[in-house]
C-alpha cells in the first residue's frame, strides 16, 4: 500500500500520530536537560562554507569616497599649511636660541585608504579620520606634515590626504 499519511482505525480515517500526540515529552533521568543555547553552541564552530561569514561582514562594511576639494577649499587649506609652516619654522629657530618652544596644536581631517585600515579589504574608498596633535613640521616639498610624538615616534600625514585643518593657530593670522 505504500506510505500513507492516514491509517484506518476501526473504520475511520485518523492521523498515524494520534496515538502519541497527547503523550508527555520524554525526559531522561540520567542526563540533565540541555538548554537551547548550549544545543546551538554545538554547531557554532561548524562553517559549511569556510570564509563565507567573513565575506558577509566585508560586504556589509561601508567605506567613504575621497572628497575632491574645490579651488576655494584648496586655497584655504594651503593658507593654513603656509601659516603652520611659518609657526613651525619660528619654533625651530627659537629652539637654537634657548627659548621655550611652543608648537602649534592642530586637528587634521585626512583620508585613510581602506587597504590601510583593513589589509584584506577588496573595497575601494576608505575613511576620514581626525587627528589632533602638536605640529612639528610642514614639509611642502615632500608633501608631509609631521606631528610631535611620544618617545621620539612622530606621526606623519601626507598633505595630499588632508581635507581640513582646524586649530587656534588660525587666530594668529590676524595678529
Amino acid at each position: 500500500m505504500g506510505n500513507r499519511p492516514y491509517v484506518w482505525k476501526g473504520g475511520e480515517e485518523t492521523d498515524k500520530y494520534d496515538a502519541i500526540i497527547d503523550c508527555p515529552h520524554y525526559v531522561s533521568l540520567r542526563r540533565p536537560h540541555m538548554s537551547m543555547i548550549d544545543r546551538a553552541a554545538q554547531f557554532s564552530p561548524f562553517d559549511a562554507l569556510e570564509g563565507y561569514s567573513d565575506e558577509i561582514v566585508e560586504t556589509g562594511r561601508t567605506t567613504e569616497d575621497r572628497i575632491e576639494l574645490s579651488e576655494v577649499q584648496m586655497d584655504q587649506l594651503n593658507e593654513k599649511l603656509r601659516l603652520l609652516n611659518e609657526i613651525c619654522t619660528e619654533a625651530a629657530h627659537s629652539r637654537g636660541a634657548g627659548v621655550e618652544i611652543v608648537l602649534p596644536t592642530a586637528t587634521v581631517t585626512y583620508f585613510v585608504p581602506d587597504k590601510e585600515i583593513n589589509r584584506h579589504s577588496k573595497k575601494s574608498g576608505g575613511a576620514y579620520v581626525n587627528f589632533t596633535g602638536q605640529v612639528r613640521r610642514v614639509d611642502m616639498t615632500l608633501g608631509k606634515m609631521t606631528f610631535q610624538g611620544k618617545n621620539g615616534k612622530h606621526k606623519t600625514i601626507a598633505i595630499a590626504d588632508i581635507s581640513d585643518i582646524q586649530g587656534e593657530f588660525a587666530e594668529r593670522r590676524t595678529e
